[in-house]
């Protein structure tokens, strides 16, 4: 998602790579360095991608962890300094802005009111009004657009925490109105492309939470507009996720060979494929596959697990930062489960729980209704009572109707008369705190 300037981004980008560079050429691996640096795996990784940007302390430790000889240090001062010459560029431009709207009042005039001065700041709060502080009416500018880009990641992040289920709503509201702001062609000609792109953004975001929130009719329609705007804008990135996205939500509506046609229309196409995305389409045909009964499915994980541990690339878009081997992990218990092998996907399901952090609770709670239910069909009991009461503890936080959907048919399978009493007492509980939850 973007939320600098391409060239800030860049610049990101090619530190991360030099620190990729430097790191191989000593043959350590982002373990190494993540604990050489008070930092885990997957953050050097995003580092290494330019998804996340550490203080200098970092740069030095690793330029002399890696003997760079100042060398990653010096770049990531180039980046700070081109980061506050865009910071003070804006700021002239602001001020112009205002120039001109004070020349307009001594003449009589009115002011174009750039939409980033009403009331769009870094804080991000989800309001129960019907409006959302981005006015249609108000002249967009590069701060409106930066704005809707950082708000779109502050979703995000409170989606992995909290889940889709009440954001949904706020998401599609936002959408409309960065749609109608585009439609009413109220912004600096300058950026139209931009927002264009980030109307794409946002569109993706609102079909994600409108999946995580069950409500399968919006997700496709919903879709359908981000892959508009993406298109509009030519942001090949942003319509490869939506096509993902896609082919997830045939699979998830029983439409495998949807599915199927979906990933293959990427896999088989003209794109240069980077071996992250590739290794998401191959998961999707896989899964499509499995749930055609294709057993061929779980061969083709072999081939996942190769282009992913090809590692990253500069070319990878930055949606690809959640592919990781909990993730795959995950897919490949769902094949193994459409293949009726859920005594095997139990493990795939404890890999996929194991390591995620409190940032993931969204994950962590869909992950440990699907372990649940591979317990539950293999009758190990025990297990099922102690994954019963971790999900107990995460009902009050976490909102994803589809996991409420999930559990609601696994837990009367507990009734059973062959289920022990304890188990079945358990599912109970847990069954009362959804409903109470619930209302």
């Amino acid at each position: 998602m973007s939320r600098e300037p391409e060239a800030i981004m860049a610049l990101r980008r090619q530190l991360g790579a030099a620190l990729a560079t430097f790191r191989q050429a000593g043959a350590l691996t982002q373990a190494h360095v993540g604990t050489a640096t008070n930092y885990d795996r997957t953050s050097i990784n995003k580092i290494e991608r330019g998804h996340q940007m550490p203080d200098r302390p970092f740069w030095q430790a690793v330029d002399r962890l890696l003997e760079a000889e100042g060398a990653l240090v010096k770049q990531y001062d180039g980046l700070v300094a081109s980061k506050r010459r865009y910071a003070e560029g804006q700021r002239r431009s602001s001020r112009a802005h205002h120039q001109v709207d004070a020349k307009r009042l001594r003449r009589g005039g009115q002011p174009v009111v750039p939409a980033s001065l009403h009331g769009v700041g870094n804080d991000f709060r989800i309001s129960t009004t019907p409006s959302f502080p981005l006015p249609v009416t108000s002249y967009a500018d590069m701060a409106y657009l930066e704005a809707v880009q950082q708000h779109i990641w502050h979703i995000v992040e409170l989606d992995n925490r909290f889940g889709g289920s009440d954001l949904a709503r706020l998401a599609v509201r936002f959408f409309r109105s960065v749609h109608q702001q585009l439609g009413t062609g109220m912004y600096e000609p300058a950026i139209e492309r931009d927002l264009q792109a980030t109307a794409g953004e946002l569109a993706e975001v609102a079909g994600w939470l409108l999946y995580d929130a069950d409500r399968q009719d919006d997700v496709r329609r919903m879709n359908q507009e981000a892959l508009y705007f993406s298109r509009l804008a030519g942001d090949r990135r942003m319509e490869l996720l939506i096509l993902q996205n896609a082919s997830m939500h045939a699979g998830h509506l029983g439409r495998p060979r949807e599915a199927l046609h979906l990933a293959r229309s990427v896999l088989e196409s003209r794109d240069r494929l980077s071996p992250r995305v590739k290794t998401l389409f191959l998961v999707r045909k896989g899964r499509a596959l499995a749930q055609g009964g294709d057993e061929g499915a779980l061969r083709l994980f072999d081939q996942v697990r190769s282009h992913y541990e090809d590692g990253v690339r500069e070319s990878d878009p930055q949606w690809a930062w959640w592919v990781d081997e909990r993730e795959l992990a995950w897919h490949e218990g769902m094949a193994l489960i459409d293949l009726g092998r859920p005594g095997e996907a139990v493990d795939k399901f404890h890999q996929a729980v194991w390591g995620k952090t409190a940032q993931q609770m969204r994950g962590r709670y869909l992950h440990l209704g699907y372990l649940l239910g591979a317990q539950v069909a293999v009758g190990a009991w025990i297990d099922a009572e102690t994954t019963m009461r971790e999900i107990a503890t995460m009902v009050s936080d976490v909102s994803s109707t589809r996991t409420v959907v999930l559990l609601t048919a696994i837990l009367p399978q507990l009734q059973r008369d062959n289920v022990p009493a304890s188990t079945r007492e358990t599912g109970e509980q847990l069954a009362l705190l959804l409903s109470q939850t619930a209302t």
